[in-house]
């Protein structure tokens, strides 16, 4: 059984920071999972809280060197393709119609994953197996959670089918990373148990983005275990691909329909409505994709009739309507670093984070987009949870005892 009591220390600094960094695990392990079973706004509380107790942990015992590791960090490929589509987005400011929220947004976005990078800069170089389980088990709360809204809905108590879809999505994004903590200790077969529970609540539930994204994640890590290397060349090349050439959907949409439901697209229900108003936008506008329409002009652009609704309400589609080809090739820089970046994190835990990347995007291909801070918010507590596993790896054998060795 796990031991969550801190040992005894003579640096009451050290003491205080190590009880403020288990305080702010346990806020973002167990609250991050089961946020939206709570609120849809209880992730917002969740994630400063715990943040700022990891940071005030940092500073009453601070690293050494993290000036330098932030410099790194910044000055990275990752961090400057990061930095240069922040500055774009920045850009496309001043031809937005909607610029005040649109620098709300920003300044959100920008905000989160400042407090990502400083958390895990600030971290020490070895997680302590205690802190590294409370995210597995955050992960079992929100299965719990999912059960409990069920029983509740099939009861007639209330209406959770909502709750119900965004606590699969957040147990989705949070499963991966826990299992790559689990895995950095040699915990296999209690990994591979937390997924097969999620697979089976995921399934239950009957959310096909889920379940697809989990499907993909499972493929993946299937893959990645085998041969990590390849595995990572292949995605980083076919994620870029499909976030530079997704305008080609909707535009041979119209075509396809005609082909095959001999119906114009637009007279289409189901998925294809979106892809009808995506088609719209791409060919009464076609030059616009090279700009962009401005930072949040997709969600807002339906809500003040300045667009035909439905629209496509994915990260692909808002990537290339608001920020153009260069933010769309600014996007797929970073999706082709990013996996390559996660492949070479260690052998025990690349396989994870892998397949939690490859799961992300999924997700982001098909349901999330980056007005819904709730799952950016995940996203960003999922990189902590991440970062803790890849620290996790060190020291996780004790030395052999000194003295001399018995023998026959």
């Amino acid at each position: 059984m796990a031991n969550f009591s801190l040992p005894a220390s003579t640096d009451a600094a050290e003491d205080a920071s190590r009880l403020l960094q288990r305080l702010g695990f346990v806020v973002l392990a167990l609250g991050a999972p089961c946020a939206e079973a709570l609120s849809s706004r209880a992730i917002f509380l969740f994630f400063p809280i715990g943040t700022a107790l990891l940071l005030v942990a940092a500073m009453l015992n601070p690293v050494k060197g993290v000036g330098s590791r932030l410099s790194a960090a910044l000055g990275s490929p990752i961090g400057l393709l990061s930095l240069a589509l922040i500055a774009w987005a920045a850009l496309s400011l001043a031809w937005t119609p909607f610029p005040v929220e649109a620098i709300e947004h920003l300044l959100k976005l920008a905000g989160t994953a400042l407090a990502v990078i400083v958390a895990l800069c600030s971290s020490r170089d070895h997680m302590r197996a205690t802190d590294l389980y409370l995210f597995p088990i955050g992960v079992a709360l929100a299965m719990l959670a999912i059960l409990a809204m069920a029983l509740a809905d099939n009861a007639g108590v209330g209406s959770y089918a909502d709750r119900m879809e965004r606590s699969g999505v957040a147990l989705v994004i949070m499963l991966w990373p826990a299992m790559a903590g689990l895995a950095a200790r040699g915990r296999n077969g209690l990994a591979r148990l937390l997924m097969i529970l999620a697979a089976a609540f995921l399934f239950a539930m009957g959310g096909p983005v889920t379940a697809a994204a989990l499907f993909v994640g499972v493929l993946v890590l299937s893959f990645a275990i085998s041969d990590v290397k390849r595995t990572v060349t292949d995605l980083s090349i076919l994620a870029a691909a499909i976030v530079v050439l997704s305008p080609l959907a909707p535009a041979v949409a119209p075509t396809m329909a005609r082909w095959f439901y001999h119906a114009k697209l637009s007279s289409l229900s189901g998925p294809m409505a979106p892809l009808a108003g995506a088609a719209e936008i791409l060919l009464h506008e076609p030059f616009r994709l090279f700009t962009g329409h401005g930072l949040d002009t997709a969600v807002r652009g339906v809500e003040a009739g300045l667009l035909p609704a439905p629209i496509p309400r994915d990260a692909l589609f808002e990537i290339w309507y608001e920020l153009g080809i260069i933010g769309a090739l600014l996007g797929a820089a970073l999706v082709w670093l990013g996996f390559r970046s996660v492949g070479a994190t260690g052998s025990k835990v690349a396989p994870y984070l892998v397949a939690a990347l490859a799961c992300d995007l999924t997700l982001a291909f098909l349901l999330e987009d980056f007005s819904q801070m709730s799952w950016v918010t995940l996203l960003a507590v999922s990189a902590i949870s991440a970062g803790a596993a890849v620290r996790s790896q060190y020291r996780t054998k004790r030395p052999l005892a000194g003295g001399p060795q018995p023998s026959l």
